[in-house]
């Protein structure tokens, strides 16, 4: 049996969204979820990182599967890339590469919220560098209406659909950014 290691969301814990269905459809496609908490407060992707790679490296990479939502899901590719897992499933992938950091269509305000040491540590990320250290296959999942809200959504999934590998770019119909809505989690189900 595989296991799912699952990454939330910016600021979230398993109780700030209805994570325990999301972890439920997973397992019952015959999977093993351990879900990871992180310490978001006054931390920078690499610490989201190394908190994952403390978990990952007990695991045997052949039967890990790397998930996450958000910024959980940036948090999961870079640790990918570090070391393959069997699977990587990317839930409405944050746009906060170096490359998104300049795109038209960032949000200024979204920049100020997450803070400057935040915004520093991503401007360092060249998703396209990265993506070429990812061999695993690749679910890319995103919803209609984030996508269609904020273009930049949409140009992430599309590069990394253009340059992850062996991947599928999955669209949630009708769906914004939230994982654990019952049309995504459908969707999640109809998939893996």
């Amino acid at each position: 049996m595989k296991t799912v290691l699952f990454v939330p969301g910016f600021q979230e814990d398993l109780n700030f969204r209805d994570y325990t269905s999301v972890i439920a459809t997973i397992e019952k496609r015959g999977y093993k979820v351990k879900f990871i908490s992180i310490n978001w407060k006054r931390t920078t992707i690499e610490d989201w990182v190394s908190e994952l790679d403390k978990v990952y490296v007990t695991y045997d990479s052949s039967q890990t599967i790397l998930a996450g939502f958000s910024y959980g899901a940036m948090t999961a590719f870079i640790c990918a890339t570090k070391r393959n897992p069997s699977e990587l499933w990317l839930f409405s992938l944050s746009p906060y590469f170096a490359k998104d950091l300049r795109s038209k269509n960032m949000k200024s305000t979204w920049l100020k919220q997450i803070g400057k040491r935040r915004v520093t540590a991503f401007s360092k990320l060249s998703f396209s560098d990265l993506a070429k250290s990812v061999k695993c296959r690749t679910l890319l999942f995103v919803g209609q209406v984030e996508a269609a809200e904020w273009p930049v959504m949409q140009e992430r999934a599309n590069e990394a659909h253009e340059l992850l590998r062996t991947n599928e770019l999955i669209i949630v119909k009708d769906v914004g950014h939230n994982v654990a809505d019952s049309r995504y989690i459908d969707k999640i189900m109809s998939v893996i």
